[in-house]
């Protein structure tokens, strides 16, 4: 498949936008060796997702493709493509900074993100925030809260039996009359110091 690149929409500030964001400082140290996508565990598995390809977007401009991609939240940050770099992109930091460039853009209304899995990272977050631990019941609750409707909706209609669910949780002691109530640390103070002096 050949991707067309039209010039006029292209933003050449992109590049930039992503080296001032935290994580994405090495981004233009890139020459396109492709070690990042050989070396990816995730793109054995989801053969589409490459890389070296978005970070080649990125610097062309194509900034509506790239932060609308699906492909920009499949990483794992497994630090596999990092390791193995010969030019010190750190691949997985600039994923990282492109995410957050995503959800900026996202929260002002100029990119749609499709993708499940920041809702997922905030409603860990926000739980491990609030108990110093995390509380897989409010973590459930606030996810499919957020979550879009068609998601859970396409869930029951692929016969996902969310009581076959519950019951895994209560095996596993993660749910019960005891795991009912969220269990919070003793110094959640310092937790929520940490939150603060890194930011959003």
């Amino acid at each position: 498949m050949k991707l067309v690149v039209n010039a006029w929409e292209l933003d050449p500030e992109f590049k930039y936008e992503i080296a001032s964001t935290p994580g994405g400082e090495h981004i233009m140290r890139c020459f396109q060796c492709s070690t990042c996508t050989a070396s990816c565990p995730v793109a054995e598995i989801v053969p589409s997702y490459n890389p070296r390809k978005i970070i080649r977007m990125s610097l062309l401009g194509m900034k509506n493709e790239v932060l609308s991609s699906d492909e920009i939240w499949i990483c794992a940050i497994c630090q596999m493509c990092t390791e193995r770099c010969p030019q010190d992109v750190r691949i997985s930091d600039v994923m990282g900074a492109i995410r957050q460039i995503a959800e900026k853009e996202a929260e002002r209304g100029n990119v749609e993100i499709k993708s499940v899995r920041p809702v997922f990272e905030k409603a860990f977050m926000r739980q491990i925030e609030k108990y110093g631990r995390l509380y897989e019941i409010g973590l459930s609750m606030e996810y499919y809260k957020n979550v879009h409707r068609g998601l859970i909706l396409a869930m029951m209609e692929l016969k996902k039996d969310f009581a076959k669910l519950g019951m895994r949780l209560y095996k596993k002691g993660k749910m019960g009359v005891k795991s009912m109530l969220p269990e919070r640390i003793k110094r959640t103070d310092e937790v929520k110091k940490i939150f603060e002096s890194i930011g959003d």
